[in-house]
């Protein structure tokens, strides 16, 4: 079961919701490190910023990549149904 909605082309909405949640949560926590890192002067805000800054990006590239794959699959679905 695990297998078959990993796969590519399974529940590519699903995955790409789930991608699309973890970037707005991930870009919170950005947002609260950088805010942070300007009053208080810890290293760690800093490192912390730049580390959900980057996971922002994967998120955002990940959960392109899910809606590209289910644009396809509806696109391949629309070639093989007869028109009417």
């Amino acid at each position: 079961m695990v297998r078959a909605f990993c796969s590519s082309g399974n529940h590519e909405g699903v995955k790409c919701a789930v991608h699309a949640a973890s970037g707005v949560l991930v870009g919170v926590c950005a947002v609260y490190n950088i805010t942070a890192s300007f009053y208080r002067s810890d290293r760690h805000l800093r490192v912390n910023a730049v580390v959900y800054s980057l996971a922002v990006v994967y998120e955002l590239k990940q959960t392109l990549h899910h809606l590209s794959a289910a644009v396809r699959r509806c696109e391949r679905q629309a070639e093989l149904t007869p028109a009417a």
